[in-house]
């Protein structure tokens, strides 16, 4: 009985991530929750090198940030002229129409699709939000030292930074890939409102030339 009510669930759970996704987010155990402190193990002659592929390291996840942000951003404009196309094609379908089953048909999918464009845009405005961000400033390159221990130093923040900054870069990743899911079943709901103008232009077409 448990697993037919189990496999029931997750029927039904496919059956609703299919047509409205939600994100899910793992909570993390009581021992993942605080990263362990970063213990620098790299030998004095190869800490240039190690200094070099922290630095990388550091540009990779910027770049990966902006890349995020200007994928919202594309997401936000095409999924708003796309939206506008098909309001503007359903008014003309219900002006020049009687009302009847297929204008229905036509504003349910209308409907339907401004609900996946404005989950789309949300979800997208959550990616471009402004998230805090720890960089190196003049307090932390200001450092009293030998050169090796200054290395150290400068290592041990780029280190503490980019801890710090995954977690926010991982949330605008997450906020993204939902923009990206609603974007993608906004597409489908698109393409479904062109088959169905395009079936009743035919017929009507059809229709008027029998007659």
């Amino acid at each position: 009985m448990k697993s037919l009510i189990s496999l029931l669930k997750t029927r039904l759970n496919n059956i609703r991530e299919f047509f409205w996704p939600l994100l899910e987010i793992e909570k993390p155990s009581p021992t993942a929750i605080e990263p362990p402190s970063f213990k620098l193990q790299v030998d004095e002659e190869n800490l240039d090198q190690f200094l070099v592929l922290v630095n990388k390291i550091n540009d990779a996840e910027e770049d990966r940030r902006k890349g995020i942000e200007s994928k919202a951003a594309l997401f936000i404009s095409t999924i708003s002229v796309a939206t506008s196309i098909v309001v503007a094609a359903n008014s003309m379908v219900i002006s020049n129409s009687t009302f009847g089953f297929h204008v229905m048909i036509s504003v349910f999918i209308a409907f339907i699709l401004s609900i996946y464009a404005v989950r789309t845009v949300w979800f997208a405005v959550k990616a471009l939000e402004r998230g805090n961000y720890s960089v190196l400033g003049l307090k932390e390159i200001n450092f009293k030292g030998s050169k090796f221990n200054f290395q150290k130093h400068l290592v041990s923040c780029l280190v503490n930074n980019k801890k710090y900054n995954q977690s926010t870069i991982n949330l605008k990743a997450d906020m993204m890939m939902m923009a990206q899911e609603y974007y993608k079943r906004a597409i489908i709901m698109i393409s479904i409102f062109s088959l169905h103008v395009l079936i009743q232009c035919t017929l009507k077409y059809f229709a008027n030339y029998i007659q």
